[in-house]
């Protein structure tokens, strides 16, 4: 098994944690919601489901499995978001479906203050656009793939 459930699901605390403001590395938090911390709480998602970031126990996916965030193609991403979603169970994978929902909520948010000039002296190069040019919309579009509701998942659910 590429990810081990324990990691899962400190991937679904952590980005949950995260996008209602962001523990930074160096451990300070960041309240303000800003396209910084959007850009890498959607990095870490994946990072920590692959038991790669923080207090973690088995590391879970091996370095042949791990794809990194800033140097994969959308295809190498892609399959790691479908391993994810393979190993979810149904209750993580519909909490990843709402923490993606949030994401791209936020973001269309922060657009939205950035075309008015409401951004507040943030960093406006990390507000990336949803496209396969950028390592986040690489990374966006790949779970939103993987992790979308089909008939057959709505059908095993019910």
């Amino acid at each position: 098994m590429a990810f081990l459930r324990a990691n899962i699901d400190r991937a679904i605390v952590m980005t949950q944690y995260d996008l209602r403001g962001f523990l930074h590395a160096l451990s300070f938090r960041i309240k303000a919601n800003t396209p910084k911390y959007i850009f890498y709480a959607t990095a870490n998602l994946l990072s920590f489901a692959a038991g790669r970031r923080g207090e973690q126990g088995e590391r879970g996916c091996t370095d042949e499995q791990y794809v990194d965030f800033f140097e994969c193609s959308f295809e190498d991403y892609l399959a790691m978001c479908k391993r994810l979603a393979k190993d979810c169970d149904s209750s993580q994978r519909e909490a990843i479906q709402l923490i993606i929902a949030d994401i791209l909520k936020q973001h269309q948010q922060m657009g939205e203050k950035i075309a008015a000039g409401d951004h507040k002296g943030w960093n406006t190069s990390y507000h990336k656009s949803i496209s396969k040019d950028n390592e986040w919309g690489r990374a966006i579009l790949a779970l939103q793939e993987a992790f979308a509701p089909t008939p057959e998942k709505e059908a095993a659910a019910a």
